[in-house]
């Protein structure tokens, strides 16, 4: 299977005059999930908004299998994202949400059949726990014929059975896309990922290595002993 690749340099962004993404490098292929950590207000979530296009800066550089593409959501089959706050419609039944969000019939009936679906379709969104709704935004987004996806705190606030659950459906869809992971449960992250990044003054750091998180005092000594 062939392998496509998300690169992502030269992103800056400034707000408020500050200068909060400085030169950022980034890449990810599909086959790996990349985990992006970083402290409260470091630009995490900024960084994925740029990558997928919806929020703009001056300076930045992105392509897809070497085509420059500064907007991938507007192209299909390109990029999926997971936002922080959610993306499903509070007052809408989840088999009315399938119906609308998938195009493809067959792919409606496959997740409205799916077993950790069933039990939920006659529920509103408003209704659903925290990690419920989290793992049936993950499987919609997974129905789209999109290469990468981009994720903003999956795991956060939610029990840790969810946890589990949402990083076993990242493994089973590893192969066929890549995914870009941001959270604040950093173990949940460091669990899936074969390539780690640390942004902190604004640009991505490499790790090679777990305590090097402890050395650039994103997590408190001893935290791997």
């Amino acid at each position: 299977m062939p392998k496509h690749t998300l690169e992502v340099d030269s992103i800056m962004y400034s707000t408020g005059g500050r200068l909060l993404l400085s030169d950022v490098y980034l890449k990810c292929q599909t086959g790996e999930v990349v985990g992006l950590l970083g402290r409260n207000g470091s630009g995490k979530t900024t960084l994925l908004k740029i990558i997928f296009g919806t929020k703009t800066t001056d300076n930045k550089f992105i392509q897809i299998d070497g085509n420059v593409c500064n907007t991938p959501y507007t192209h299909k089959g390109l990029i999926g994202y997971l936002p922080q706050e959610g993306f499903l419609p509070h007052a809408l039944s989840i088999s009315t949400i399938i119906r609308i969000f998938l195009d493809d019939k067959q792919k409606q009936q496959e997740l409205l059949a799916h077993e950790s679906v069933q039990q939920h379709l006659n529920k509103k969104t408003a209704e659903l726990s925290t990690g419920e709704r989290r793992y049936i935004e993950l499987l919609l987004l997974l129905q789209l014929d999109a290469e990468f996806l981009l994720l903003d705190e999956p795991f956060s606030g939610i029990a840790s059975l969810q946890v589990e659950r949402i990083q076993e459906l990242i493994e089973a869809n590893r192969l066929t896309k890549g995914f870009l992971v941001t959270d604040h449960d950093y173990k949940a992250v460091l669990e899936i990922s074969n390539q780690l990044l640390l942004l902190v003054d604004g640009a991505c750091r490499h790790i090679k290595h777990r305590d090097e998180l402890m050395q650039w005092g994103y997590v408190p000594a001893g935290s791997f002993s």
